[in-house]
């Protein structure tokens, strides 16, 4: 899987598919809990980790590929040696819900029954999907199609009908909508919980639970997502600190790294390259 995987993250984004791409091959240290926007499809190779994925707590081969939910908190570790190889998706439900209506019919996403993936034909499909789509193969769109569907087919469930909210669900949902809100700003504790209707010890225990992250990091998480918006239109990594509410550089090269695996830097260079390349194309 490894022999046109870079050394430094490439990323591609491919809007009319609601897909980013990312491969690299390096060193990836311990990734702390965290929750993206999108689904994240991960097919990994080279030293085994560890991944606590939801309610999921498995050791991962030397090959393994995992899929995670929109908003599904997860972390992983090195076991051994840090160093790997991966190709990931990042997947806007949009996408999948798209896929699934093609399967099923119907409006709404999926619900995946287990993170890892452990059906070998479609891993091969799908990393030759990756690999198409990376390297702007015209093959690309139809394989990442197919792939996506046999990966729906034989691993999720269309979702069922939305889960009962409770007083304490819509309680904290509005603390929740005070940080999309106002993602760039320091919304402090006392805000929130006046904002939710309940303590602040109270607002913390009970948006974990819901969650899977205490305010702060799902904050922090939001604030990732918006300065990566930024990175990609070509923004300079200060004004997509400032932009999405971090103290200064050094503080969004913390937050990024540690959620992402890669610098603010090098996610911009990857776009920026592949804009240039694109512009002689």
């Amino acid at each position: 899987m490894a022999e046109d995987i870079p050394a430094k993250p490439r990323y591609r984004r491919h809007p009319h598919l609601g897909i980013e791409t990312v491969a690299y091959r390096g060193p990836l240290e311990r990734m702390p809990t965290h929750a993206h926007a999108e689904f994240q499809l991960t097919l990994y190779a080279g030293a085994p980790r560890r991944f606590r994925i939801g309610g999921h707590d498995f050791a991962g081969a030397p090959r393994t590929s995992v899929i995670i939910q929109a908003g599904e908190p997860h972390s992983s570790v090195p076991v051994s040696e840090p160093v790997l190889a991966l190709r990931t998706f990042y997947l806007e439900e949009s996408t999948l819900a798209e896929v699934a209506a093609s399967l099923w019919g119907g409006q709404g996403t999926v619900a995946f029954r287990n993170p890892l993936i452990d059906d070998a034909e479609t891993v091969m499909r799908l990393e030759a999907a990756h690999r198409a789509l990376d390297h702007r193969s015209l093959e690309g769109e139809e394989k990442v199609c197919v792939a996506l569907q046999r990966l729906v087919r034989r691993s999720a469930a269309p979702t069922g009908p939305a889960r009962r909210i409770t007083g304490a669900d819509a309680r904290v949902a509005r603390a929740r909508e005070l940080l999309d809100d106002r993602t760039a700003e320091n919304v402090g504790l006392d805000e929130l919980a006046a904002a939710a209707g309940v303590s602040r010890f109270h607002l913390i225990r009970v948006f974990q639970r819901r969650y899977g992250l205490t305010p702060f990091a799902y904050q922090r998480n939001r604030r990732i997502e918006k300065a990566r918006a930024a990175l990609r239109t070509g923004k300079s990594i200060a004004d997509a600190a400032a932009a999405a509410g971090f103290s200064d550089q050094s503080h969004l090269g913390r937050s990024f790294r540690a959620v992402m695996g890669s610098t603010p830097g090098e996610y911009r260079d990857s776009y920026l390259s592949d804009a240039y390349l694109g512009a002689l194309r």
